[in-house]
């Protein structure tokens, strides 16, 4: 485990930082004093942090929802969501969805800033739509409510715009609809996923950094499934932070307290993939 003295030291290695949100630095309701702390050395090291989410919203919309817990603009560099890569695809006149009707499944609440453009296509008819878009996230009991209607419609593609199977929001345990995204692959349905794991977003953060002088790019993140395999594949050092994000009940450990190195150790033996480092979270 890295502990705070030894974060800091790990952290003046880098000159640049890609960042998970939900589970690192915020849960949808609360930002972590300590992730706030850690994001204002960094800015008066003049390093910057880049964010990368698996949230359904746009870049302006994410913007707004960090702005209101107190990660404020100049906290950071810049964001890329997965929302927002969504809806890049859907509007991409070239690309294969840029027409037909869309069923959404899954919690957009307030439509997050998604565009006319392309709500417009919103269809509640799901035997109507040419394409449907999974995002957000939902209470656990109601996975097989809406999963079920989607085995029925295994013709049509599917696109996950959060591709987390799990999050914590507000302290309380959710599903993403990256676990729809799952069970429809798996009883096989064609599925297009934005977002982690995908190394290519991973990189395209990279770049981002490296536009603004970094060179040395360390990815902190809390998911052994969306954020450790994809930054490792993009070829970044990562770092989990395992106590305040979704894995602090698998470990059995209170809100940013360590969990025991053996109790560690066998719950990442589970892991093909594993982090470079590890610590409780971010002080």
């Amino acid at each position: 485990m890295i502990i705070h003295d030894d974060l800091e030291v790990l952290c003046a290695r880098y000159d640049g930082f890609l960042l998970d949100l939900w589970g690192v630095a915020m849960d949808g309701v609360h930002a972590f004093p300590g992730a706030l702390a850690w994001l204002a050395r960094r800015r008066g090291e003049g390093k910057p942090v880049w964010f990368l989410s698996n949230a359904s919203r746009t870049t302006e919309a994410t913007a707004l929802l960090l702005a209101k817990l107190g990660i404020t603009a100049d906290l950071y560099a810049g964001a890329t969501t997965s929302g927002q890569l969504a809806i890049d695809a859907l509007l991409d006149p070239r690309g294969p969805f840029a027409r037909g009707a869309i069923h959404v499944v899954g919690e957009m609440p307030s439509l997050n800033g998604w565009p006319d453009a392309v709500t417009s296509r919103f269809t509640a008819r799901l035997d109507r739509a040419a394409l449907i878009l999974a995002l957000g996230s939902f209470p656990p009991v109601e996975l097989t409510e809406r999963l079920t209607p989607l085995l029925d419609a295994l013709d049509k593609p599917l696109l996950c715009a959060n591709p987390d199977r799990e999050l914590v929001f507000g302290g309380q345990p959710l599903l993403g609809s990256g676990l729809l995204a799952q069970r429809f692959a798996e009883a096989g349905g064609t599925v297009h996923w934005f977002g982690k794991p995908d190394p290519a977003v991973f990189a395209l953060g990279r770049t981002r950094l490296q536009a603004l002088g970094a060179r040395r790019v360390l990815f902190i993140g809390d998911s052994m499934v969306t954020d450790v395999p994809g930054a490792r594949q993009a070829g970044l050092d990562t770092l989990l932070v395992s106590s305040t994000g979704i894995h602090r009940a698998a470990l059995g450990v209170e809100f940013n307290r360590p969990a025991s190195p053996d109790r560690l150790r066998i719950f990442l033996a589970d892991y093909e993939v594993r982090p470079d480092f590890v610590t409780t979270g971010l002080m």
